[in-house]
Formats: C-alpha cells, sequence, structure tokens
C-alpha cells in the first residue's frame, strides 16, 4: 500500500498537516501493510508550492512517521522534468525518487513501445540522482479512449498492448494509472482525461 498526502493550490499547511495526522492515527500498528508515504503529486510543477519548501514539508512527514513507527521511504512525485530541474533541492529530501511517466504523452511512442519508453525515463530519473536514490514510477498508463497524439492511439486494444509493455519492462516499479475512469473530469485537449481506467484488463 502506497499513503499519500495531497498538496493543493492552497499549499503545504494545516490541510497537508491534516492529512498526515490521519493517516499516522490510521497507521498506528499496522505499518507493515505500508510500502511507501508520498509527500504531493506535482505540486511543484503546479506551482502549489517551490522546490525548497516541498523539501522542507518532506523533512517534517519523515520525522512524524518516524516518530510513530514508520519505517518505511518517504518521497515525492513530479514530473521528470521538473524533478531534473530542481534536483539539487529534492534528492537530498527523499528516500527514493519518484516520477509520474506517461508515455501516452510523447507523440513518438507507439503503444507496443511503452514499456522501453518507461524504463529508459526511469534511468534518466535515477541519474537525476547521480543513481543515489532508486526511482519509481507512481502514475502509468495508456487511455481507452480520445485523440490520437501523434503515433499514440488511445483504445482499448492499445491501452492492453501498452500496459503490457509497461508491465514486462518495468512493472516493480510503476504504479498503474487508473483503477477506473474518472467521469468527473474534465476531458482535456485529447478527450482522453477521463478514460484511463484499466482494472477491466486484470479481471480474467
Amino acid at each position: 500500500m502506497i499513503l499519500g498526502i495531497y498538496i493543493d493550490a492552497s499549499g503545504i499547511g494545516s490541510n497537508t498537516d491534516e492529512q498526515v495526522s490521519d493517516l499516522i492515527d490510521w497507521g498506528m500498528g499496522q505499518w507493515e501493510m505500508v510500502e511507501m508515504v508520498v509527500f504531493g503529486n506535482e505540486a511543484v510543477f503546479n506551482g502549489y508550492c517551490s522546490a525548497s519548501q516541498l523539501a522542507g514539508g518532506l523533512e517534517d512527514v519523515r520525522s512524524r512517521f518516524a516518530a510513530a513507527g514508520y519505517t518505511g521511504p518517504v518521497t515525492t512525485t513530479e514530473p521528470l522534468g521538473t524533478i531534473q530541474e530542481n534536483a539539487q533541492t529534492i534528492c537530498p529530501a527523499v528516500d527514493v525518487i519518484a516520477a509520474n511517466i506517461h508515455p501516452f504523452f510523447n507523440t513518438a511512442i507507439f503503444a507496443s513501445k511503452a514499456g522501453e519508453f518507461v524504463s529508459s525515463q526511469l534511468e534518466d530519473l535515477s541519474d537525476a540522482c547521480n543513481g543515489e536514490k532508486e526511482a519509481y514510477n507512481l502514475e502509468t498508463g495508456w487511455p481507452s479512449s480520445g485523440l490520437a497524439n501523434g503515433l499514440a492511439i488511445p483504445g482499448f486494444s492499445d491501452q492492453k498492448t501498452a500496459i503490457e509493455s509497461i508491465m514486462g519492462a518495468a512493472g516493480s516499479k510503476s504504479v498503474l494509472f487508473s483503477f477506473e475512469n474518472d467521469d468527473w473530469k474534465a476531458p482535456g485537449d485529447l478527450d482522453v482525461e477521463q478514460y484511463w481506467g484499466c482494472a477491466n484488463l486484470f479481471s480474467g
């Protein structure tokens, strides 16, 4: 299980503090279920906090979880480019380095090449921290509907191909996005934002 603390437009403060407290209350006595704690999801990329503010928040979160008995890794996740631009600040603040790697948004990637792309990006992610941090892909997948993005074609068969490719190349380091379609989301420029649900691929 991965626990997440979301940083919204209000930044790091009472909202994140409350989430941390709630998760610690829940986790006491059952930390063996938790593989990772993630503080923030593209918070720097979205302008919700600076890299230095994020690093400070990570130190605070790590300290609070450790005091409650959690001994696993604490990290954040951002697009690879954001990590690379802020590596000197973010890398020392995390136990493992993580990014959201979406091959669909690269116009040169076929579904069958999704795993190769993710694997390459994970190497770049590790390199951003000089190979000193284990690298993870905390959000990845392929849409089942929408408009083409260059060579990246959405659709059920392409989604299956892409996810099989990702799992084959980097499955132990990747978190699939998402369980079900998100009908509440705006469709986005490519009309794909609602269609990342992939649970049906694992239903037997």
